[in-house]
């Protein structure tokens, strides 16, 4: 075993007990095979570029922790700055309020001036505000959040269309909605097993 591939091996071992991962576990986050990591905490293999900055957004440390001796035992000098991660999410949290916002000047509006409130304006908030996350879920977070904002907008789209048009009784958008939400885990699990056999078959030889 060379002296970098036991540093590698040696620090991410460590990082991943001190989350209290099994091999499996940190396989399935990553998107890698549990052989894969394997090899890696074995010192066989190293991973390459791209699954170091991947483990490395993961534990919340630099690049550096993996390749300095001894430096998951003590990762606090290699923690990444967390502000870029804040502000990310402050940012997206600000779109979805503006949302919301909006939601509720149209509700007042309409109180106002028609003397009866627009509240199902707040119903299609819900899947407006699911947009708005997906947008910056893409930009940001590299599509991580992609199933559950997509399940949302599923089932606030059919609830705010229910309600909307309630006098018409449209409680079948929902028996519709079941099978679309099957589409979606069924979309999820391809996507993962798609991911996985790329990154398998674009991994250089040993």
């Amino acid at each position: 075993m060379d002296e970098l591939e036991a540093i590698v091996s040696s620090n991410l071992t460590a990082l991943r007990k001190r989350r209290g991962w099994t091999q499996a576990e940190l396989a399935e986050k990553i998107h890698y095979s549990d052989k894969s990591v394997s090899k890696w905490e074995r010192g066989e293999a190293l991973p390459d570029l791209k699954v170091l900055k991947t483990l490395s957004e993961l534990y919340g440390v630099t690049v550096d922790c993996f390749l300095t001796e001894g430096a998951a035992e003590d990762p606090a000098p290699y923690m990444a700055p967390a502000s870029k991660l804040r502000y990310q999410i402050w940012v997206t949290l600000l779109a979805v309020c503006i949302v919301w916002l909006a939601a509720t000047a149209l509700f007042s509006y309409s109180l106002l001036n028609a003397g009866e409130g627009f509240w199902t304006a707040f119903i299609w908030a819900i899947p407006a505000s699911a947009v708005v996350v997906a947008v910056f879920d893409r930009r940001y977070f590299r599509g991580k959040l992609s199933f559950p904002v997509a399940s949302i907008f599923l089932w606030g789209v059919i609830t705010a269309i229910f309600l909307q048009w309630l006098d018409y009784h449209m409680w079948a958008l929902f028996i519709i909605g079941a099978p679309a939400q099957i589409g979606l885990v069924l979309m999820h699990q391809i996507r993962r097993v798609s991911r996985q056999e790329i990154r398998a078959e674009t991994k250089p030889p040993k």
